[in-house]
């Protein structure tokens, strides 16, 4: 059953479309009484709960919940009372909303800032600066010196 573990991956991908293609070329083949039709079906399910489709998913729930595996019908009976749950209204101070940016209507403005910001930097160059210099022989004695000092004081 290679397709059906190319579909289990197509699955843990998110490729939720993929995963239906393949599904739907094996469930003809594998009536829903068997085991590997029950759970080609339980596999169609969450394909299509990862779509949104969850009238097709509530559909072969369902019919999950009669199958003759218990492991199955009772998978299929717990997806089912998630699908059935009602919706929750979330409150407003519970996420932040991003206010509507259109720039299309804002498009001459833009291109005017972009100007001025332009201009503005060609009367103002930035200072020049030379390459990195390294430390000279005197800050080396300093720091040597220092060290030298607190190893002698801390050391009693």
């Amino acid at each position: 059953m290679a397709a059906l573990a190319s579909a289990e991956a197509a699955l843990d991908r998110g490729e939720y479309r993929k995963c239906l293609v393949l599904l739907e070329e094996l469930a003809p083949k594998y009536p829903l009484s068997q085991k590997e039709g029950a759970k080609i079906r339980l596999l169609m399910v969450t394909a299509w709960m990862g779509q949104g489709d969850n009238e097709k998913a509530m559909a072969t729930c369902r019919l999950l919940t009669k199958c003759k595996d218990n492991e199955i019908r009772q998978i299929s009976k717990q997806i089912l009372s998630i699908l059935e749950a009602p919706g929750l209204d979330r409150p407003k101070n519970w996420s932040i909303q991003i206010p509507n940016l259109n720039f299309a209507s804002e498009k001459g403005s833009r291109i005017l800032s972009k100007k001025k910001e332009s201009k503005h930097w060609a009367d103002n160059p930035l200072p020049p600066t030379g390459p990195t210099k390294g430390l000279g022989i005197g800050f080396s004695i300093v720091v040597l010196t220092v060290f030298l000092c607190l190893t002698i004081f801390l050391s009693g």
